[in-house]
């Protein structure tokens, strides 16, 4: 049978040595006739793990991936099984990882077909997939494209051959720039780019420079992180060791100023603290989430949020796989969200966006008004300039956006504090 993978993802593969019980009590939650929810799928593997990464990753071989899929096909037939879902219309799809597209076009395919057969995903939905350039062509990009995906996101990170070997990954840029004009080839419309910045030795000329390539490919969808150091990870024992040299805050912080400023000029919308977006062009499924809406997991160490319950699967591949072959589920975790933990949710969620947090909307939603509830910490940080209360909603200012988690984790602690009787439960 023709190996469908592009040639340098064979030579990589080649060389690479690899082929609880819930509460009884349900947390009030407002519901509509016909909710929104939206499906994750989470395939786990990478040709090759990069030094920063600290997400549920792992390497990709021919056999363990062959045995997740199946694994993944029950599990989905498994949770279609367990009710009608006639209440629910899914707005979107998302295949995430790791790289997804480690696997055959034809595979990953298949499973949105199945998704698609098993629950009332709307025709119009947004079913995007997370992939890597070089492991991607043409032929396999028309191939998603026709079986049903509309929405391409690329981890290209720097357009800067010697940033990519920094940061260990196995593209080039010449590779980013091929991936691209494949996409639009193929005839994703909806094309979203990754950039990072605060990257090892990485200059605020170098930045500008993938910017301004990106912009020019006009992608309906830029996001834009900034390198964060983890415990557990190659690069967190190469800082610990001396031998990890990166921007400072201040670089950092003007970097992404830099970013907004270029964006924003070349007519995206800073609509989420790491996002831009085109007018109409925004994720929607990201948005279902930062909005704290419903969502299925699929795949090891995915997460459901369904009726006030959250639900972690098996994250090791391994055991996920052991798990649905036993049972058709691999859920090792479920856990009630109650009234403060929704909140304290709804909260950090919602100061990501853009337009912050509609107040009037959290106060139906949760039964909390925070004008009153957190009156203290948003006068105190409004006087700072971290926050803004405008036009009804309570949004971060510029300079908030800069230090969002440190402004975040300023309210969680004055929420940690609040006496209970400041508001009601919804009703």
């Amino acid at each position: 049978m023709e190996d469908w993978r592009p040639a340098l993802l064979q030579h990589r593969l080649r060389h690479s040595g690899h082929t609880t019980g819930a509460p009884t009590a349900l947390p009030m939650v407002r519901r509509r006739a016909t909710q929104a929810l939206t499906i994750y799928v989470h395939i786990p593997f990478c040709i090759q793990k990069c030094g920063y990464c600290d997400f549920n990753a792992y390497l990709y071989g021919d056999h363990l991936a062959h045995t997740y899929l199946a694994a993944l096909e029950r599990e989905i037939t498994h949770a279609a099984s367990k009710r009608p879902w006639t209440e629910y219309s899914v707005l979107s799809v998302y295949f995430g990882g790791g790289t997804p597209s480690t696997l055959a076009p034809t595979d990953l395919t298949r499973l949105l077909g199945m998704i698609g057969d098993s629950f009332p995903v709307q025709a119009e939905a947004e079913i995007s997939l997370e992939a890597d350039p070089g492991t991607i062509d043409l032929a396999s990009l028309e191939t998603l494209r026709a079986g049903g995906f509309n929405r391409l996101s690329l981890g290209v990170q720097a357009f800067d051959d010697d940033l990519l070997d920094k940061l260990d990954r196995l593209h080039s840029a010449a590779e980013a720039r091929g991936a691209l004009v494949w996409a639009r080839r193929a005839g994703f419309l909806d094309l979203n780019l990754d950039l990072m910045f605060g990257l090892p030795r990485q200059s605020m000329t170098a930045w500008e420079a993938s910017l301004q390539e990106a912009i020019a490919f006009t992608p309906t969808h830029v996001s834009v992180y900034g390198l964060t150091i983890e415990e557990r990870t190659p690069f967190y024992r190469r800082q610990q060791l001396g031998k990890l040299a990166l921007p400072d805050e201040e670089t950092q912080a003007a970097m992404f100023e830099r970013a907004d400023q270029l964006l924003t000029a070349a007519g995206y919308v800073h609509y989420e603290i790491s996002n831009y977006a085109m007018p109409g062009w925004r994720s929607r499924h990201n948005l279902h989430y930062w909005r704290h809406g419903e969502y299925l997991g699929f795949g090891a160490g995915a997460h459901a949020y369904l009726e006030g319950y959250r639900m972690e699967n098996e994250p090791l591949p391994g055991r996920y796989i052991q798990a649905i072959a036993e049972r058709g589920s691999a859920v090792r975790m479920s856990e009630c969200i109650d009234r403060e933990r929704r909140l304290h949710e709804g909260l950090m969620v919602g100061l990501r966006l853009r337009q912050g947090i509609d107040l009037a909307a959290f106060l139906h939603q949760y039964g909390v008004s925070l004008e009153t509830a957190y009156a203290a910490p948003i006068a105190e940080l409004t006087r700072a300039g971290y926050l803004q209360v405008t036009a009804g909603h309570l949004r971060l200012s510029d300079h908030g956006r800069l230090v969002a988690d440190a402004v975040l984790s300023q309210l969680v602690a004055a929420e940690a504090e609040a006496p209970s009787s400041s508001a009601e439960p919804p009703t």
